[in-house]
């Protein structure tokens, strides 16, 4: 574990507690508790880096206990290079890293009150109790046990294991199993060193009522079987880049974040839609969102930009060195692990790590599904979804009492404890024509979208401006307070900061996409255009001062956008500290019941500024003038609204 720790945490910010004493907390299992579903979010394999991941898990009850469980391959592949140059945080890749998911099954046989443990590459390779020559109390053994290993990788995914009766078809509903996994990381060099950060599974309870037979565990929702996964997750870490002393030692500080879908289906990855809101210590807020297909692995600076510098996670960009971030999945609940490590400046090969739990806040109404087998098939003995000749020969000595049920318990079709020749017949039939297809789960996971409105044509040759406004702290898109002489939407604010302008625009006449940028290094004009008429924080001349995290923006004589240096140098200033939220609607940084979403269903992007206090509004009436520029250099009709800040 890492020697700088847990005990650097710097007090929360007030506008964060604030927030927090609004979401009601959900008891969640907490990762010590037992629960009958268990959740390793991160595993990971590098020969590169030395990686290796123990998984341990104990059975707390006085009975046997029989476990489906399965590896989630999400490694991405290269599109044009071997998949190791895609693995997270060193990846080389010269072509696309392409998602994927491999499904990985496994079957384990714990016995009473036992620990079992085992690294990801190898696998349980020796049985405990192999049942022949090491036999438990009761003459229970770990016997027909098979968890395979993932092999020298590299491999990054997850495990997760489902708690069985002796009926192989129907989950345990007793909360009975606890596990951990810790990331070991060995690397050689002139002063050789190994380096671990341990994680508890998470763990999911069963309800009182016994889960039925189907292929499928209803994670909390109207059919609940197990508790929900949480609505929203919490973390507290370090912004990336933060320099943390110790003694005479230094160490910049990188958070790995790890975020893995509640929902798994069997026809292939869950896509997600994460939403991110970041405080800082002076309880200043961000946001952004990214897409989850499956699980992601990033740095906390990546998630939002490809140059950590100009991120939101990036401490000389948040101002401070600690922060809080709430994160809420659109589609999926969401199991969150981070990773945390410290590299010493005056020995940059010395990594230091600390894994960390995320907390889970409120509980998610609609619910998720995990497909935790393959659909049910007579003959699949370690079911994976296929039947080969072995299985077949398993089920036949089954059937001559050579070897025990089980040996084999899909063999025995009906339960009886007995294989038949029809039950050999139908496992020769799955070799033949393949196993059931797998189902859809039997409810709903999202709320339909609804049938959009017609939209009008677009009146301007560029872009047109669907909604020019205000949102809040937390993302609430205002409405206007009123309406001066000329027209214009004015939002009265008390403050002149802990606000968000917002932009959203749609192609215009000349169909081609509205662009994107929001800053020119080199001092040209950005697609988003956005002026002031009165200087905000000091007005200062400085374009992106300390990459947008300090110094405020000059008015301009004009709004009417003249070609001149000064005014290109204003938008500039102001367009550092903005950015897009992209397409879908759904990446939008306001909400829009039940999920988030662009404020004007015919916007195709959304730009959002965040208001800090080095460039707060001034008290008074502040018009803002916007426009925004294609991909092809036209640009489209200016709006203004009216910032008004109550003394």
């Amino acid at each position: 574990m890492t020697t700088i720790g847990r005990f650097y945490r710097c007090g929360r910010s007030a506008a964060a507690a604030m927030l927090l004493m609004q979401v009601a907390v959900y008891a969640q299992a907490s990762p010590d508790e037992p629960a009958a579903v268990l959740v390793y979010p991160y595993v990971a394999v590098d020969p590169a880096s030395g990686t290796d991941t123990l998984i341990q898990l104990t059975n707390t009850s006085d009975e046997l206990v029989e476990l489906r469980c399965f590896y989630e391959d999400f490694t991405p592949a290269c599109s044009s290079g071997p998949s190791e140059s895609c693995f997270p945080g060193a990846v080389t890749c010269t072509g696309n890293c392409l998602p994927r998911r491999t499904v990985l099954p496994s079957r384990l046989r714990a016995t009473p009150q036992q620990p079992l443990a085992w690294h990801a590459s190898s696998g349980l390779q020796t049985l405990p109790l192999d049942g022949i020559e090491r036999i438990g109390l009761m003459g229970t053994s770990n016997q027909f046990t098979n968890v395979t290993g993932v092999g020298v990788g590299p491999f990054v995914g997850t495990f997760r294991c489902v708690a069985m009766t002796s009926d192989p078809y129907r989950p345990l509903r007793d909360n009975i199993l606890v596990g951990q996994a810790t990331i070991e990381r060995s690397q050689g060099g002139p002063v050789a060193y190994t380096d671990a950060a341990q994680y508890r599974a998470v763990g999911i309870k069963a309800l009182a009522e016994a889960p039925n037979r189907d292929e499928f565990l209803d994670l909390g929702g109207p059919d609940a079987e197990y508790e929900a996964c949480p609505a929203v997750g919490l973390l507290d870490h370090f912004f990336d880049g933060a320099p943390l002393r110790t003694g005479d030692v230094t160490a910049d500080v990188t958070t790995t974040l790890v975020l893995t879908n509640c929902t798994v289906l069997p026809s292939g990855m869950t896509d997600n839609v994460v939403q991110f809101l970041v405080f800082n210590e002076f309880g200043q807020r961000f946001s952004t969102s990214t897409a989850v297909r499956g699980q992601l692995v990033a740095p906390l600076s990546m998630i939002d930009t490809s140059v950590p510098q100009r991120s939101i996670f990036w401490y000389q960009v948040s101002g401070t060195l600690t922060g809080r971030t709430l994160m809420t999945g659109s589609m999926s609940g969401l199991h969150i692990v981070a990773m945390e490590s410290h590299r010493d400046r005056s020995a940059p090969n010395r990594v230091q790590s600390d894994a960390i739990n995320a907390h889970g806040l409120s509980q998610r109404q609609l619910g998720d599904v995990l497909a935790y087998r393959p659909p049910r098939c007579i003959g699949d003995c370690d079911f994976n979804g296929t039947v080969t000749v072995d299985e077949i020969l398993q089920g036949v000595n089954i059937g001559l009492e050579t070897l025990p049920v089980d040996a084999c318990v899909p063999a025995d079709g009906n339960l009886d404890s007995q294989v038949t020749v029809d039950e050999v017949i139908s496992s020769v039939n799955a070799v033949l024509n393949g196993c059931p297809e797998p189902v859809l789960p039997p409810t709903p996971l999202v709320t339909p979208t609804p049938t959009p409105t017609a939209v009008p044509p677009p009146q301007s040759v560029g872009p047109e401006i669907t909604h020019l406004g205000v949102a809040t702290a937390d993302d609430r898109p205002l409405q206007p307070d009123a309406t001066d002489v000329m027209g214009r939407p004015v939002f009265v604010r008390p403050f002149g900061q802990g606000m968000t302008l917002v932009v959203e625009a749609r192609r215009g006449q000349s169909a081609s996409p509205v662009g994107t940028s929001t800053f020119s290094d080199a001092g040209a004009l950005p697609d988003l255009q956005v002026l002031v008429s009165r200087p905000l924080g000091d007005g200062g001349g400085a374009v992106c001062e300390g990459n947008g995290r300090t110094g405020g923006i000059p008015a301009v004589p004009s709004l009417d956008f003249p070609a001149d240096a000064a005014t290109a140098a204003a938008i500039n200033d102001l367009g550092c500290r903005a950015f897009d939220s992209g397409v879908p609607p759904t990446n939008a940084c306001t909400r829009k019941a039940p999920l988030f979403g662009t404020v004007s269903d015919s916007s195709e992007i959304q730009f959002c500024i965040p208001v800090a206090k080095a460039w707060a509004f001034p008290v008074g009436d502040t018009v803002v003038a916007a426009r925004v520029r294609d991909k092809a250099g036209n640009i489209g009709p200016v709006r203004e609204i009216v910032v008004r800040v109550l003394e």
